[in-house]
C-alpha cells in the first residue's frame, strides 16, 4: 500500500471555488474507487474558508489537495486519468504518511465537510539543509512547537518521498493541520492565545523560530481549505 498526494489547481477564470470543489466531490469518489483508490480525502479552497484569506502564503497557491491509498504507485495512471478530467493541471507526490495528532471522521461523516478547516502547507528544506535533516527536525522538534503554539486539532505529516507527475514543485512535504473556524480571522485564537495578547507574541516568535531553522520560509506554500473524507 502506498500514498499518493496530489494538488490541483483551477485555472478557469469563470468557474468559481465553489463549483470547483462541487465537481471533485461529484466526480472523484466513484471514480477513483473504481480505479483503485482507498481512503480518499478532498480538500479544497472555498467559500467556506473565504474568511481565511490572510493565511494564504505563496505564489503557487493550490485550488485543492487530494490523497488517497493504492496498492501500488505503478498502477496510478487510470486515477491520474480521473484527475486530469476535473482539473486544469496537477502535481503528484508518492509520500510516507504520520499522525502525530489523529482526529477521527465524525460518525455520519463520511462525504461531509470536517469541522473547522484544514490548513495545507507545502514546504521544502532551507538552503544548507540536507533532506534527512529537515525530516529530523520535522519530527523531533517542529511537530511539538506547532502543537504546542496553535490551536491545532489535527497533524498529518506527508514526507514526500519523489514526486509522480511532470514538473512537479520540489517540496519536501505537505502538512495537513487542522483549525477551529474562528482561527480563520483571529490570529489570538490561531495561537491558542485568545484574549491574552502576551501569550500570542510569545507562541508566535516560537512557531516562526522553529520554521526558520529547517525550512525555506519564502517558498512556503500555504492555504486554508474545507477538508472531505470518504472513510472512516
Amino acid at each position: 500500500m502506498e500514498k499518493l498526494s496530489y494538488l490541483l489547481w483551477n485555472d478557469a477564470p469563470d468557474f468559481g471555488a465553489d463549483a470547483f470543489r462541487d465537481r471533485l466531490l461529484e466526480n472523484l469518489p466513484e471514480a477513483l474507487a473504481q480505479n483503485g483508490a482507498m481512503q480518499l480525502k478532498i480538500s479544497v479552497t472555498d467559500a467556506d474558508v473565504a474568511a481565511g484569506a490572510r493565511l494564504h502564503l505563496g505564489a503557487l497557491a493550490p485550488d485543492a489537495f487530494v490523497s488517497f491509498w493504492i496498492e501500488c504507485c505503478q498502477d496510478r495512471a487510470p486515477a491520474e486519468a480521473v484527475l486530469s478530467a476535473v482539473c486544469d493541471r496537477m502535481a503528484g507526490y508518492l509520500v510516507v504518511e504520520s499522525h502525530p495528532l489523529r482526529t477521527e471522521t465524525p460518525k455520519g461523516g463520511v462525504g461531509k465537510r470536517m469541522p473547522g478547516f484544514s490548513l495545507v502547507g507545502c514546504i521544502e528544506a532551507k538552503e544548507g539543509v540536507s533532506q534527512a535533516r529537515f525530516v529530523g527536525i520535522w519530527e523531533s522538534v517542529h511537530r511539538d512547537v506547532a502543537v504546542e503554539t496553535q490551536s491545532t486539532f489535527s497533524y498529518v505529516r506527508n514526507e514526500i518521498v519523489r514526486p509522480l507527475t511532470e514538473g512537479a514543485p520540489p517540496w519536501g512535504g505537505i502538512v495537513e493541520e487542522g483549525f477551529p473556524l474562528e482561527a480563520l480571522e483571529n490570529p489570538e485564537a490561531f495561537y491558542d492565545a485568545v484574549g491574552d495578547p502576551e501569550k500570542y507574541r510569545r507562541h508566535l516568535e516560537s512557531m516562526m523560530q522553529s520554521c526558520d531553522a529547517f525550512l525555506s520560509v519564502e517558498k512556503v506554500d500555504s492555504h486554508p481549505m474545507s477538508e472531505y473524507r470518504f472513510y472512516v
